[in-house]
């Protein structure tokens, strides 16, 4: 999948494209129905499927106030949406300027004389343009006026609830990691480059690999049962995310321990999926008792390594 992130540099290289519109943080299971349907259609056409979303959410720019922390940082976003057959994507960065666009300039300006689309597929409560004034309605009318298709998806419901990327940033919130992975269609997850940290968890037993814990991070203070991809391997981890009280309280930080990895990790990328929360972080009185927990910790993500099924880099984005 290419990925460009000026659509000026957009060149005609690029024939019958069929195009998802969306900022698709989370690439959820309605968001999936969308980018298949794209895929499909181009196939059909023997044409290019296309996604037009942005690197951050608009809110950061719209009214910064309101602007949610993102499920799926981009690295990640990418990711799954190549996973899904996408050729390519543009990840914009959402500007005053763009945000200050009529809903007929926007369609005008980038999806008939920079992507000259021939077919548009958005959710049921898609909305551009100035104030959001554009509505699937308005965009099909548009569509209509520049022949282009148009096909509006509806709500995708998971027992009975709507999916939405507002609804897995509050289970995320609570800790409820195995719903939002049901409305997700997969464990959430991070990336991050491995850092130095302090080395206590050496002395304990459990040698950690330490991610910053940066402002998109969902999930509350605690331990976790996860997995991790590191070097092209599936590893099972041991999770703490939190600032090590027993220890004074430092910085958030999430300290991965790797089972079965016992090599230096220092500047590696690693994606960290979680799987279950097992307890909130607290203080012990000596780092004795820490390392007790941490036992019973491990044994306890046992049964949930146990009761998730290994996948692989390429069947990841692609789990039921």
């Amino acid at each position: 999948m290419i990925v460009i992130e000026q659509i000026e540099e957009l060149g005609d290289d690029y024939p019958s494209p069929a195009v998802a519109v969306g900022t698709f943080d989370g690439v959820h299971r309605g968001h999936r129905e969308i980018l298949k349907r794209v895929v499909q259609r181009a196939r059909q056409e023997e044409g290019t499927a296309v996604v037009f979303t942005f690197a951050r959410h608009p809110l950061e720019v719209v009214d910064p106030s309101k602007a949610p922390p993102l499920i799926t940082p981009l690295s990640i976003k990418r990711d799954i949406i190549a996973a899904l057959g996408v050729d390519l994507m543009i990840a914009a960065t959402f500007t005053p300027g763009l945000a200050a666009t009529s809903p007929r300039d926007f369609v005008k300006t980038y999806l008939v004389d920079r992507l000259r689309a021939r077919f548009v597929c958005v959710g049921y409560d898609f909305a551009f343009g100035n104030a959001r004034a554009g509505s699937p309605e308005v965009l099909r009318k548009l569509g209509e006026e520049h022949q282009f298709g148009l096909d509006v998806v509806s709500a995708m419901a998971v027992d009975g609830q709507v999916v939405s990327s507002t609804l897995i940033r509050a289970l995320l919130a609570a800790g409820d990691l195995r719903q939002a992975a049901r409305y997700l269609g997969r464990p959430y997850a991070i990336r991050g480059h491995v850092e130095h940290g302090a080395e206590r968890g050496k002395g304990l037993g459990y040698p950690t690999a330490n991610l910053p814990a940066t402002a998109d991070l969902l999930i509350p203070d605690g331990v976790y049962g996860g997995q991790a991809w590191l070097k092209q391997g599936l590893h099972k981890a041991l999770v703490n995310v939190g600032s090590a009280p027993t220890f004074g309280g430092e910085a958030r930080r999430v300290e991965v321990h790797l089972l079965e990895v016992e090599e230096e990790l220092y500047g590696e990328t690693l994606t960290l999926f979680f799987l279950e929360r097992l307890r909130d972080e607290r203080r012990f009185e000596s780092p004795s008792l820490l390392r007790q927990q941490i036992d019973s910790d491990k044994r306890q993500a046992d049964a949930v390594f146990a009761a998730f099924p290994r996948f692989s880099p390429e069947d990841w984005t692609l789990l039921p």
